[in-house]
């Protein structure tokens, strides 16, 4: 018999070897939340912090981190986060 709280709650489980699995929904949401934080990477330094095309990619990665956070990988997200104001510096 299949446990219900597995269902109902599809967190990423740590393998041997310190390996994460993730549920779908979660692998798109950190991979979209990677590719917005690429493209701001881009964007930075040839558009205005006021252009509407800037404010709407941090608005986007501002709610794809709240999705991340959503659904159990809000500290994977932090550390895409970080790892690119690391290379930012």
């Amino acid at each position: 018999m299949t446990d219900e709280r597995n269902l109902n709650n599809p967190t990423p489980s740590v393998h041997t070897g310190g390996l994460r699995s993730y549920t779908p929904m979660q692998l798109f949401l950190l991979t979209r939340l990677a590719s917005l934080i690429r493209q701001r990477r881009e964007l930075v330094n040839t558009l205005d912090p006021s252009d509407s095309r800037m404010k709407l990619l941090n608005k986007a990665l501002y709610s794809t981190f709240l999705d991340c956070a959503e659904e159990g990988v809000g500290d994977d997200a932090k550390n895409l986060l970080a790892q690119q104001n690391q290379n930012a510096n």
